[in-house]
């Protein structure tokens, strides 16, 4: 039955994307799991509802209106990706994390609804001390671990170099209760150029563990314009997180030795250890000095970033807090997008940073415990399952390979959301609670390095055959990029990649995530109304 299906559904934990169907009733359910680590998409017209894991398997369902989402478009333009429950076409929606939908057959019509099933609950507890929050995380870490291990088929784990995946890989390695025939498989991916890459503390790790460590050059994973344009397109939608690149180079790497790999997602959201956790709670002190402080404030920040840095710190300080968080969530700006926008009128960006889950602040909290949360909020709700996971999932199944999250635990989430802002963020120290398992666990050196991101230099990577065929094919070609986008804006942001020139007031990442999503968009629109 309908109640007794959605009961089940609510009991689940883990990772799932699920459709059941009751033929006595007539009624369908589809669920996703609690942080959207698997995708679940529909498309609805008045008789018929069709659903699958991938875009692309709809768009040959008949009747689905396939036109373009403006609004999904702007979305993406601000953000690098597009939030459920938009998709980049019209008639087909995602369902959005720890989300039902029911379907009722109702004669030859079906009625249709959506609700929440789950919604997370930030309570920071102020009476957790350093030491013991790190205890019992490190024993929710070893329990979460411990529960994805079984598995029928080979097993490894992604061992990126960071503080996230060195401790899945430690714990998977301990309670395998390995041997020296049997140690865990764990893989890396190179990069030349030494601002990305970080196989020095893969390696360093695997040494102290003991795995049996693989490293892949990303030199030599094809970077040809097909290759390039067939993993965007395989994304079903437009996506300009470049990262996707990077991820999908580990995956062809695992899956001729492993089929189930663990992964270090999502240590950050639980644990407060983004830059934008550091920079945010820095926004939020700054932002209760008096008025002429500020002022001085921002005209010293400004001697280190000239020209609109300036202005874009001015913006963020004179911002309530949902607009700061906006702000270091976007990819372009209000001003410059305003510039580049000319697809009609749509919503604003922030209507996403809004706070939906229940906040429990204790008395006495700060501005800046109250930004910390509004972080960690969008952290999980937002950005995870729309563009981290989206992107593992994308480039894992593509492959034929499962991975898993076990820094996803629920039990392990939800006691992140306990954990004070203090033992979050301190100064610039982020992620304090898994630093000292770092500390307890693994090589100091790993321990003690900055956060880094796991993206492709696109500028380095990609040879010049296939820049010059982006500027053709964009600038020089016919492009419907024009529909949306001010080609007066972007042509330049074309032709500073083509040149390896940099691009004013734009950074080296975020000028090659532009030229990204600029080249998604095309495709996407450049597609037949049915593959």
């Amino acid at each position: 039955y309908e109640e007794e299906g959605e009961a089940f559904v609510e009991r689940l934990r883990g990772m799932f994307a699920i459709a059941l169907y009751d033929r006595s009733r007539r009624c369908l359910l589809l669920a996703r799991d609690r942080f959207g680590i698997k995708p679940l998409f529909y498309a609805r017209t008045p008789r018929r509802v069709a659903f699958a894991s991938e875009i692309n398997a709809l768009r040959e369902a008949p009747g689905i209106d396939l036109s373009p989402d403006p609004q999904a478009i702007h979305d993406l333009a601000a953000l690098s990706y597009i939030p459920a429950p938009e998709t980049f076409f019209t008639g087909i929606r995602a369902l959005l994390p720890g989300e039902i939908a029911r379907g009722m057959l109702d004669g030859d019509d079906v009625r249709w609804n959506t609700r929440p099933y789950h919604t997370f609950r930030i309570a920071p507890n102020p009476a957790l001390s350093l030491k013991g929050a790190t205890d019992e995380a490190e024993q929710l870490l070893d329990a979460a671990v411990a529960r994805q291990l079984e598995s029928d088929v080979p097993l490894g784990s992604l061992l990126s170099g960071g503080i996230d995946s060195s401790l899945v890989s430690q714990s998977a390695q301990i309670g395998r209760l390995h041997n020296a025939q049997n140690p865990l498989r764990t893989f890396n991916v190179q990069f030349p150029d030494v601002a990305y890459d970080e196989t020095w503390a893969a390696q360093a790790v695997a040494a102290h563990i003991d795995s049996d460590h693989q490293t892949l050059a990303m030199e030599g994973v094809p970077n040809g314009w097909d290759d390039v344009t067939a993993l965007l397109r395989h994304a079903g939608q437009p996506f300009a997180d470049t990262s996707l690149f990077a991820m999908s180079a580990v995956c062809q790497l695992m899956r001729e030795h492993v089929t189930v790999a663990l992964s270090g997602d999502g240590g950050d959201e639980g644990f407060g250890g983004y830059r934008r956790d550091v920079q945010s709670v820095l926004a939020a002190h700054l932002q209760q000095l008096p008025s002429m402080i500020l002022k001085g404030a921002v005209a010293v920040w400004g001697g280190f970033y000239p020209g609109s840095r300036v202005r874009r710190i001015q913006s963020i300080l004179e911002s309530d807090a949902v607009g700061v968080v906006e702000y270091m969530l976007r990819m372009i700006g209000p001003v410059e997008l305003g510039q580049l926008w000319r697809g009609g009128d749509v919503l604003p960006v922030r209507r996403f940073v809004e706070p939906q889950w229940e906040v429990a602040m204790p008395r006495g909290s700060t501005a800046a415990d109250r930004m910390s949360a509004l972080m960690t909020e969008a952290n999980i709700r937002l950005i995870l399952p729309n563009d981290y996971l989206f992107k593992v999932d994308t480039a894992s199944m593509r492959e034929s390979m499962e991975i898993r999250v076990p820094m996803l635990d629920e039990d392990l989430i939800d006691f992140g959301l306990q954990l004070p802002r203090r033992l979050k963020v301190q100064g610039r120290s982020a992620k304090r609670v898994l630093r000292e398992i770092a500390h307890r666990r693994l090589p100091k050196t790993v321990a003690e390095k900055p956060k880094k991101g796991f993206g492709v230099p696109m500028d380095t990577w990609l040879g010049s055959e296939v820049k010059t065929r982006l500027y053709d094919t964009l600038v020089e070609g016919e492009s419907d990029l024009d529909m949306f986008f001010d080609p007066a804006v972007w042509n330049g942001w074309i032709r500073a990649f083509r040149d390896g020139v940099p691009y004013e007031n734009v950074s080296r990442a975020g000028l090659y995530q532009r030229v990204i999503m600029l080249l998604s968009v095309h495709l996407a629109l450049s597609e037949p109304s049915t593959p």
